[in-house]
C-alpha cells in the first residue's frame, strides 16, 4: 500500500517543491499583485451607488440576471444594525428612520455614520476579530489554568475598532508592539498589551519536554500570525513540504526562528529543566507595563496574579482562589535569546538540521522580508513584511473577512484559505478594487464598512429579484445579487435577549473575572466569576476553552482552540428548545413584560402588542397579528400561585414572539 501511495505521489505534479513556479506555471492568483482594472461600464447605471455596484451589476448582466429589489426601511435598519453594532434597533429609531423624509442614501447614511461612532461597534467588530486570533481566558488541554490577563487583549482589540486604528498599524502592534516607538506612556501600554496575540494560544501545561513545549508555542505564533493576517497555513510545513502550497519546511524553520528568538509573558510557570516537576522562574511571568502616571515600572503586587501564585495557594489547601489585578501588568511578547531555528526532521524536536536565517522565506510571488539585524528576532521586520501595502495578501484576507461579516459568505469563499487551494473568486476584480482602495483610505477599517453598508448592494432586500422575473432568489444571491437571510450568532441573541429585558448595562467588567478551585485532594479547575445571565455584553463574558456554556455550542460559538475567521451556521433542535425552556430567556420574556406594562405611554393591549413587535423584530404588526396577540392574551389562564398575572400573560407572549425564527434572523 505504501509503494502503491508513493508511485501516485510521485507523479503528481508540484512545481513549487524545488524553488517555486517554473516559468510555465504562474503564481496563484491571490499572490499576484492586485489588480487595477478600471470599473466596467453597466447598462442600468440608475442601480448603481458606487464604484463596488459596477462590478457586482456587471457581473450580474454578464449572467443574464437582474438584482433584487431594495429592502424595505425597516427591513434594512435592523440589518444594518445589528452588522454594525450587534444590537436590534430600538422603536424610536426604527420611527425616525422609516419617517426620515431624506432620500434612501442619505438617511442611511445618517444611521451608518451614528452606527460607526458608537461605542457598541467595537464590542460587536472586536469579537469578530477575537474569533480570529483564537481568544480565550484559560489555556486548555491538559491543566485548564486561567490567562489571567488575557482580558486586557481583549479591551486592546474592541478600543482599536472604536478608534479606527489604520489596519497595517494594527498588524504592527499585535506582532512587535514592544518594538516599536511610543510618544506617550499610554501608547507604550497599548503596544505592548497588543502583543498578546502571540501569547494567547493553547499551551500544554503539563508537557514533559522543554523543547517540545517551546516548538508547539512557535508553532501556535505561526500558525495565528499567517492564518490569521495572510489566510496561509505555513504551519502544515512543520514536518514537511506542504502539500498543496509552495511552501517548503526551509520556509517554516525560517518564519519559526522569529518565534523561537521571542519570550512569551503568559502568566503561566517556565520548566527549569527537561523532565520532572513543574518549577517556576521570575515569580512575575508577565510583562511589567510602565505606570500611567510615573512612566516607571514596579514589582508585582502582593495577592494571586500568576500560575505561581496559585500552585503556592493550591499547595497551601485552599479551595477556592480569586485572582487579583495588577494595573501594571499584561500578557504579551518580547526579544528573547537570539537563535535561528534549526530544521526538525519529521517535526521531531531532537532530529536537527540545518538552520535557515530567520525570515528567509522563499515563497513564489510574495515580496521578501527585510534584512534581520543579527540581534533581533525579525518580529518587527515580519509585521512590517504583513503590513506593507507591497503584500497583495493581507489586504485581500481583511476586506474578505469585512465581507464574510456583511453578507454571510466571502467574495472569497473560505476566509482562512487563499493558498492554491482556494479557487479564484467570480468577483476577482471587486476584490482587488476594494482591497486597493482600503490601503489608499489609509488601511481604515470603518471607511471599508461604511462604503460597503452605503452600496446598493448591499441594501438589496432577500426577495427573489425583480418581479415577475421568474429568476430562481439562490441564483443571483451567488453573485451577490440579493441579500440571504442570516442567523444571529450567539452574542447577538443573548445581547438581544438582554436589551429588550431591559437588563443590558454598557459598562465594562472591570479586571479579572475568572477564579480557579484548587486543593491537595481536588486538582484544580477554572471558573468565569460572570454567570450567563450577567447584564453586560456578551463579548465580556470570559471564554474558557473545553469549559464553555451549553448555549454557545448550541449556537455554533467556534472552538477557542482554533482560528476561526467564519463561523459555522447550523439549525438544530436544541436551539429552538433553548428559547422554550430556559430560564435565562424566562426570565428574560418577563422582565421585558414589567417593562411594558410599565411604560405610561402605553394606553391600551393593542399598543402595547405594536410595542412588542417592535422591539423583539423590528417592525409594525399586521393587522391580523395584532388580533392573534389579543386573542392569546385573552386565552392565557396564569398559573394560581402567580402574584402578577398579567405580567405572566405578556411574558407568554414575548417569549413566543422570542422562539419565531424572525427574532433570530436578519433578512
Amino acid at each position: 500500500m505504501v509503494v502503491i501511495v508513493a508511485g501516485v505521489l510521485a507523479g503528481l505534479s508540484f512545481p513549487w517543491w524545488n524553488g517555486g513556479a517554473t516559468a510555465d506555471e504562474p503564481e496563484h492568483w491571490s499572490f499576484q499583485p492586485l489588480s487595477s482594472e478600471q470599473p466596467p461600464r453597466v447598462r442600468d447605471e440608475s442601480w448603481v451607488r458606487s464604484d463596488l455596484d459596477r462590478f457586482v451589476l456587471a457581473r450580474l448582466e454578464q449572467e443574464m440576471l437582474a438584482p433584487a429589489l431594495d429592502a424595505e426601511r425597516a427591513v434594512l435598519l435592523r440589518r444594518v444594525t445589528f452588522d454594525l453594532v450587534g444590537l436590534p434597533p430600538t422603536p424610536d429609531e426604527i420611527a425616525a428612520f422609516v419617517s426620515d423624509p431624506a432620500g434612501d442614501d442619505q438617511a442611511l447614511a445618517r444611521v451608518v455614520d451614528r452606527l460607526l461612532k458608537s461605542p457598541r461597534f467595537g464590542e460587536r467588530w472586536g469579537r469578530h476579530w477575537l474569533d480570529v486570533v483564537r481568544y480565550a481566558d484559560s489555556v486548555g488541554k491538559s491543566w485548564n489554568a486561567p490567562f489571567t490577563y488575557a482580558w486586557r487583549y481583549r479591551d486592546y482589540v474592541i478600543d482599536a475598532f472604536n478608534a479606527d486604528k489604520p489596519f497595517d498599524r494594527f498588524v504592527l502592534e499585535q506582532l512587535a508592539g514592544d518594538l516599536l516607538p511610543a510618544d506617550t506612556i499610554a501608547a507604550q501600554r497599548q503596544q505592548q498589551v497588543a502583543t498578546g496575540f502571540l501569547a494567547l494560544g493553547s499551551i500544554n501545561l503539563q508537557e514533559g519536554s522543554l523543547e517540545q513545549s517551546i516548538l508547539d508555542r512557535v508553532d501556535d505564533q505561526i500558525d495565528a500570525t499567517t492564518r490569521s493576517f495572510l489566510g496561509l497555513t505555513i504551519s502544515c510545513a512543520r514536518c514537511h513540504d506542504h502539500k498543496v502550497d509552495p511552501i517548503a519546511m526551509r520556509d517554516y524553520y525560517a518564519l519559526a526562528g522569529i518565534f523561537y528568538s521571542t519570550r512569551l509573558w503568559t502568566g503561566q510557570g517556565t520548566r527549569t529543566r527537561e523532565f520532572g516537576s513543574m518549577d517556576y522562574v521570575d515569580a512575575e511571568l508577565l510583562v511589567r507595563l510602565p505606570d500611567a502616571a510615573t512612566g516607571r515600572t514596579s514589582r508585582l503586587s502582593a495577592g494571586v496574579h500568576t500560575m505561581s501564585d496559585f500552585q503556592d495557594q493550591w499547595r497551601s489547601g485552599r479551595r477556592d482562589i480569586r485572582y487579583e489585578t495588577d494595573p501594571n501588568r499584561a500578557m504579551g511578547a518580547s526579544e528573547g535569546e537570539i537563535r535561528d531555528c534549526e530544521i526538525r526532521l519529521g517535526g521531531k524536536p531532537y532530529d536537527r538540521d540545518v538552520a535557515p536565517p530567520r525570515g528567509d522565506l522563499r515563497i513564489p510571488g510574495l515580496p521578501a522580508l527585510p534584512p534581520i539585524p543579527s540581534g533581533a528576532s525579525g518580529r518587527l521586520q515580519l509585521a512590517g513584511w504583513i503590513a506593507s501595502s507591497d503584500n497583495p495578501l493581507t489586504a485581500r484576507v481583511l476586506v474578505n473577512r469585512v465581507w464574510v461579516h456583511l453578507f454571510g459568505r466571502g467574495i472569497v469563499p473560505l476566509a482562512d484559505e487563499f493558498g492554491t487551494l482556494c479557487e479564484e473568486p467570480a468577483h476577482r476584480e471587486l476584490l482587488d478594487h476594494l482591497s486597493r482602495q482600503f490601503v489608499a483610505r489609509g488601511w481604515s477599517v470603518k471607511s471599508l464598512i461604511r462604503e460597503i453598508v452605503l452600496s446598493r448592494t448591499y441594501r438589496q432586500s432577500s426577495g427573489t429579484g425583480v418581479a415577475g422575473s421568474g429568476i430562481p432568489p439562490g441564483t443571483a444571491r451567488e453573485l451577490f445579487g440579493g441579500h440571504a437571510p442570516r442567523r444571529l450568532e450567539w452574542e447577538a441573541l443573548r445581547d438581544s435577549l438582554l436589551a429588550v429585558s431591559g437588563r443590558l448595562t454598557f459598562e465594562r467588567p472591570a479586571g479579572i473575572q475568572v477564579a480557579g478551585t484548587g486543593g491537595k485532594a481536588r486538582g484544580a479547575s477554572t471558573y468565569s466569576l460572570l454567570p450567563i445571565d450577567a447584564s453586560c455584553r456578551t463579548v465580556y463574558l470570559p471564554v474558557l476553552r473545553s469549559l464553555l456554556p451549553e448555549e454557545y455550542a448550541i449556537f455554533d460559538f467556534p472552538d477557542p482552540h482554533q482560528i476561526a475567521g467564519q463561523r459555522e451556521v447550523t439549525t438544530v433542535a436544541p436551539q429552538a428548545l433553548f428559547f422554550m425552556n430556559s430560564d435565562f430567556v424566562g426570565n428574560c420574556a418577563y422582565d421585558a413584560a414589567e417593562r411594558l406594562l410599565e411604560d405610561d405611554r402605553l394606553k391600551t393591549d393593542a399598543e402595547r402588542v405594536r410595542q412588542c413587535y417592535l422591539r423583539l423584530l423590528s417592525r409594525e404588526p399586521l393587522r391580523g397579528e395584532i388580533d392573534d396577540a389579543l386573542a392569546l392574551l385573552a386565552d392565557l389562564r396564569p398559573p394560581e400561585s402567580s402574584r402578577w398575572p398579567d405580567r405572566y400573560r405578556w411574558s407568554v407572549l414575548i417569549q413566543a414572539l422570542i422562539c419565531s425564527a424572525e427574532f433570530r434572523y436578519v433578512r
